[in-house]
């Protein structure tokens, strides 16, 4: 350790750093049913990239049950509020993907957002699951916006063949921007891929004219490398917060799901 160049940390500075849980937000329309086929066309292909993914549906009740403890029946709300619950990742009935209704458990955060800051909420949500993990959670994006203020990520915005989809893409973009959110457009052709074309033109025309923002579109094919690079990652607490030798200590942000949840809220 006495070598030039060389220090105690040098070895921790070589390791390759954890991929932590991350986060997509997916802005649900109106009618959340017409929305599944492009929800889980987006998670088939994550998942047959190797991540593994969680569909937190906030368009949908948690169930009171207290029979399980993988999340799946229980919901956000439950993962949320007990600590045991942690490392999330795959279904127990081995589905190719964890699906979790968060309709509760979104208020909640909402509320801690609120109180504390996007961030905060972020942290929060993020808590219960394993590193890797990519959390899409599916919820209307007024929820959305109030959860997320500020963070300037990308939320994603579904474009289907159905003639409310115009409506829907366009009340959910606004929000998303008012929001300091950066929506894009994520178009999903089942049939006519010309009248969607339409639609995805209506959306970015509007929003040019109305709202001075340049829409990205983002195809398809695309979706499962950009939403990767993308996603929300929850936030590391800086080096120089004097919890011990940069921060590696027992209790620091990232020591573990008691200390990254905060307790005010639970």
């Amino acid at each position: 350790m006495f070598e030039p160049g060389f220090d105690q940390a040098a070895g921790l500075r070589a390791e390759a750093p954890t991929v932590g849980a991350g986060l997509v937000p997916v802005a649900s329309p109106a009618q959340p049913a017409r929305a599944y086929e492009w929800l889980c066309t987006l998670a088939a292909t994550l998942s047959g990239q190797g991540r593994a993914v969680v569909i937190v549906d906030a368009t949908a009740n948690e169930s009171i049950s207290r029979d399980t403890r993988d999340g799946a029946h229980l919901g956000l709300l439950r993962a949320l509020q007990d600590p045991s619950i942690a490392n999330l990742e795959r279904a127990a009935d081995g589905a190719d993907w964890l699906v979790m209704p968060g309709a509760q458990g979104l208020r909640t955060l909402g509320e801690t957002a609120q109180a504390a800051g996007a961030q905060a909420a972020v942290s929060r949500l993020l808590a219960p699951f394993a590193s890797g993990v990519l959390v899409l959670l599916f919820a209307p994006a007024f929820d959305l916006a109030g959860l997320l203020p500020g963070l300037g990520a990308r939320a994603l915005v579904p474009v289907i063949e159905q003639p409310q989809s115009s409506i829907d893409a366009y009340g959910a973009v606004k929000l998303l921007h008012t929001a300091g959110l950066a929506p894009v457009l994520a178009p999903l052709a089942s049939g006519a891929p010309a009248s969607l074309q339409v639609v995805v033109n209506t959306v970015v025309d509007t929003a040019q004219r109305h709202l001075g923002l340049s829409l990205d579109s983002w195809p398809a094919a695309s979706w499962a490398r950009r939403v990767q690079a993308g996603a929300i990652e929850r936030p590391r607490k800086a080096l120089n917060d004097n919890n011990g030798y940069h921060g590696l200590v027992p209790g620091g942000w990232q020591a573990g799901r008691a200390s990254a949840t905060p307790t005010l809220w639970s």
